[in-house]
């Protein structure tokens, strides 16, 4: 990535909304450059824009994790046949396969309270329609307001920084920076 593709993406990062125009006046290059050079990330890196959306405020107040296993039920069904179940439950937020081991996966879920929370996992319903195919090992709830961080955003800052440098160089400034932090 050139110094202003990886200028532009942070940029974008920190606001997709932002302009051709303004991108252009921040970094001093034209406005039509900006827009070649958007369009080069959107054909490569960016597969989208989002929005970033305050759960609490749309009345989802309950979250869970929970880790899990395919069951009998779920092996005979087939693993991507289960998952396709799971990616259709509005109350899945996240997906996650775990590539070996005794769980197999990891859920996310987003509910408007505890009651629907208990609900879904409680409900003969749900149990005849997923959770037959998927044993919960261990359950996780919390409320909003003990979510920290949601974001990617420093991590993909750190990465973006570090692309185009040799592995030796990223190494160094790992060593640099755990000198200092000892000192």
């Amino acid at each position: 990535m050139t110094k202003n593709e990886k200028k532009v993406l942070k940029i974008l990062l920190q606001n997709s909304r932002t302009t051709d125009s303004e991108i252009g006046t921040e970094l001093k290059i034209s406005s039509q450059a900006v827009g070649k050079i958007r369009r080069k990330l959107e054909s490569t890196i960016i597969s989208g824009y989002g929005l970033n959306i305050d759960f609490s405020k749309l009345g989802i107040q309950t979250f869970a994790i929970s880790v899990a296993r395919l069951t009998m039920a779920g092996l005979d069904k087939g693993g991507l046949e289960v998952e396709q179940l799971l990616l259709e439950n509005p109350h899945i937020l996240h997906v996650y396969r775990l590539p070996k081991g005794s769980s197999t996966h990891i859920l996310v879920y987003g509910f408007s309270d505890i009651n629907e929370f208990d609900n879904f996992f409680s409900a003969s319903r749900m149990r005849d329609e997923l959770h037959k195919f998927l044993e919960i090992q261990d359950l996780y709830t919390f409320s909003h307001n003990s979510l920290i961080k949601s974001s990617s955003l420093q991590l993909f800052n750190k990465v973006i920084d570090n692309l185009n440098q040799s592995p030796s160089a990223v190494r160094f400034q790992e060593l640099e920076s755990f000198k200092k932090r000892l000192q």
